[in-house]
């Protein structure tokens, strides 16, 4: 989320002879978790990643075709929602330390399970916009609890190891329901854009039924049955160099907007590269995400590791931009290839962003208060999933290769920075046992 992808493609391309498919199955079969608990939370993950994933390829027609908004009533309800996002995740991460992961995960895929049982029922904007808040609400919580449910799965391996399994089940679900999407989208009319509604909501409630299947150790409270003493839930706030921290993984995470806005932008509307190759830099990301996000995630449970990972993934999306900012004026073949090359550094900024975010996130956070520590963490990347597109197309899409080199200077600096960060929020406060970096 092994073989380098190009091995891999070419396999893939001709019919591999038993021993080659023996081998990618045996290497499949290494990385998948031993545990119980942790074999059927990937499950969990494929499945809410599928349905996800025809939500989101037929979304933008489902909102314009079957409901009627118009592409700027569906930007502002989507805003809204997400600032909802940003209020709630925080509160939502202390109820799950309160009442556990599980049973908080569970109630939060009902309900958005509910929400998109009644999305084909809308028939105005402001139906929509009390859907789409319903919906975010919740939204932005899922990411730090998953992430908390994965480390309990982990046992005595890798907390980032494992989150890297997840990332790849989802990466590997989203990309297979895209193609079906696609598929199904050239050849039906527009009623089947509901079909792709239900199927998110049909995907939620089954995770949330494979969800009262997982086992999860219980971690320790306060001596009053409280998850951490009084005043507990202020302490990452008066942490300056962990909200840093967390800021500097927001910056890093702008490669999410970057990759489905401002990069497509930017081939369209700035270059005369082909349109199909944004849909080719897309199947570029997936596959080398596919191939390499266990192998790129391995030694990020190790505070120091961590953060050189985040240094790496910053020098990477320096260069990514860099590459971008000179096919502005090239030609069509030039810009084409430059593009394509570009997309390798922007994947593994991705892949080196994640999995130093997990480790230092891990590392930072107090057993007791696990899920409430990530959420605070995941402010800085919530925060740029809300504001990174129009600030991307603003400053950086609009204003050509300047903006692109000024990213990348921004990008460059905030890695290099990580690393000290995370030295010395290591060294004024101890993890606590059980979440240490060898864990």
């Amino acid at each position: 989320m092994g073989q380098g992808p190009s091995t891999t493609q070419g396999e893939e391309s001709a019919t591999p002879p038993p021993r080659a498919g023996w081998a990618l199955l045996r290497r499949a079969l290494r990385r998948f978790p031993k545990s119980r608990a942790g074999r059927v939370f990937v499950l969990i993950a494929f499945v809410d990643a599928f349905g996800r994933g025809f939500f989101l390829a037929g979304s933008t027609l489902f909102y314009t075709q079957v409901i009627g908004l118009s592409t700027a009533q569906v930007g502002l309800g989507l805003s809204i929602a997400g600032l909802f996002g940003v209020a709630c995740a925080i509160p939502t991460g202390w109820l799950a330390d309160r009442f556990g992961d599980g049973p908080v995960l569970i109630a939060l895929q009902l309900w958005r399970a509910a929400a998109f049982l009644v999305y084909p029922f809308v028939d105005d904007f402001r139906m929509f916009l009390v859907v789409a808040c319903f919906v975010g609400a919740v939204e932005q919580a899922v990411g730090p609890i998953i992430q908390s449910v994965a480390g309990a799965t982990a046992e005595e391996g890798s907390r980032v190891g494992a989150m890297a399994l997840i990332a790849v089940a989802r990466n590997s679900a989203y990309a297979l329901s895209a193609v079906i999407a696609t598929v199904v989208i050239t050849m039906a009319d527009s009623r089947t854009y509901v079909g792709f509604v239900l199927a998110n909501a049909a995907a939620f409630l089954v995770t949330a039924a494979l969800l009262t299947r997982l086992r999860l150790p219980r971690r320790g409270t306060g001596g009053d049955g409280r998850s951490g003493p009084r005043g507990a839930k202020l302490l990452p706030f008066k942490n300056a160099r962990f909200l840093l921290l967390s800021l500097a993984n927001g910056i890093l995470y702008l490669h999410v907007p970057i990759l489905s806005v401002a990069f497509p932008l930017w081939i369209v509307t700035h270059t005369e590269a082909p349109r199909g190759l944004v849909g080719a830099a897309l199947v570029v990301n997936t596959v080398l995400a596919v191939s390499l996000q266990v192998r790129l995630s391995k030694g990020g449970d190790d505070m120091a590791h961590a953060g050189r990972k985040q240094r790496a993934a910053g020098l990477a999306l320096a260069l990514f931009c860099a590459l971008t900012a000179v096919t502005g004026p090239a030609d069509a073949l030039t810009a084409g290839a430059l593009l394509l090359l570009a997309a390798v550094p922007l994947t593994l900024g991705e892949l080196w962003q994640s999995a130093g975010g997990w480790g230092i996130s891990y590392g930072l956070a107090p057993e007791e208060q696990r899920t409430y520590y990530l959420s605070v963490y995941q402010l800085g990347a919530t925060g740029m999933t809300v504001a990174g597109p129009a600030l991307l197309t603003i400053a950086v899409v609009d204003t050509g290769a300047t903006g692109w080199l000024a990213l990348g200077a921004v990008f460059a600096v905030t890695g290099l920075v990580v690393p000290l960060l995370a030295r010395a929020v290591g060294s004024q406060d101890p993890v606590p046992a059980g979440s240490g970096p060898g864990d």
